[in-house]
């Protein structure tokens, strides 16, 4: 059973490091994808992404069969990088939560400088706790100790972040769902008065892209949601010595591999400019080997 763990755990790590890294890869060459400043908060949790699929599997597999390995280092390592993609996700959710529910007021207070600011304090937070909890294991030997820091700069983090995506999400899609409606109402009206065509299709236009917007942002979430729950109970009954599956902390892992996997697929289908810079892509490869075959 460890053998098929180890292998999907592999597996995961892999396809989370080339998804991730080809998400990053695509935003950083495409110029398009630059003008949205969505994009930018992407590419920081495609990074993270990345290196999840580096830290959390491969990392610990070579820790435990290696002499070399120092363990407060690899927990703080290990940590850091998934409390970025928590961070990176919140800052992305909170970034279409105000586009959303708040246009007016993203269109004033989202300037130039403000994402740039946003995406530092998602990777300064996670270094914070990190630094702290590698701090903390280095002056204490005390397993009880360890515990309350596990769970107070672990668990707790995690289960404030949870609760905000949780609430961010329901908002985004009871305003998702209005947005929707709203939409249906005007196309029936242009449909029956064919002056206003013109006047209003822009205002249609954009309301339908903050519709797919929401698509997006909150299969990211939900699916982000599932996998932290399970992820929260292993790892409360793990500290309190509940009766679990001996490989829990081997599930742990593969579950948050799994969840930075996914990811790009998310972009992939639901991000509408992302798939369409794919499918450019993949448009002028194809021409390019075609013409290489003639």
């Amino acid at each position: 059973m460890e053998n098929w763990l180890n292998v999907l755990g592999w597996f995961l790590s892999i396809v989370t490091a080339a998804g991730n890294g080809f998400v990053i890869f695509l935003v950083a060459k495409s110029r398009q994808l630059h003008s949205r400043s969505a994009n930018l908060f992407v590419l920081s949790l495609a990074v993270a992404d990345f290196g999840v699929g580096i830290a959390v599997f491969p990392s610990n597999y070579f820790c435990i069969y290696s002499m070399a390995c120092n363990a407060r280092v690899y927990m703080a390592f290990f940590w850091f990088f998934l409390h970025s993609s928590v961070t990176n996700l919140c800052s992305l959710t909170w970034d279409r939560y105000i586009a959303i529910v708040h246009p007016f007021k993203y269109n004033t207070s989202m300037t130039e400088r403000r994402p740039g600011m946003i995406i530092l304090a998602a990777w300064l937070v996670p270094f914070t706790i990190s630094l702290s909890l590698f701090v903390g294991m280095y002056l204490t030997n005390s397993n009880t100790a360890w515990k309350v820091l596990r769970l107070t700069g672990v668990t707790g983090f995690e289960l404030i972040s949870c609760t905000l995506l949780f609430y961010a999400v329901v908002r985004i899609l009871v305003v998702a769902r209005a947005q929707s409606h709203r939409v249906s109402n005007m196309e029936q009206q242009i449909q029956s008065t064919f002056s206003c065509n013109d006047a209003a299709e822009p205002a249609t236009s954009r309301r339908r892209q903050k519709h797919n917007t929401a698509h997006f942002i909150i299969a990211l979430v939900v699916f982000f949601l599932g996998c932290y729950v399970v992820v929260n109970s292993l790892v409360m009954c793990i500290a309190f010595y509940c009766k679990v599956y001996d490989k829990a902390s081997h599930v742990v892992f593969l579950f948050l591999v799994l969840n930075s996997a996914v990811n790009p697929l998310v972009y992939a289908f639901l991000k509408k400019d992302i798939k369409m810079e794919i499918k450019k892509l993949v448009c002028r490869e194809n021409s390019s080997s075609h013409s290489d075959a003639t």
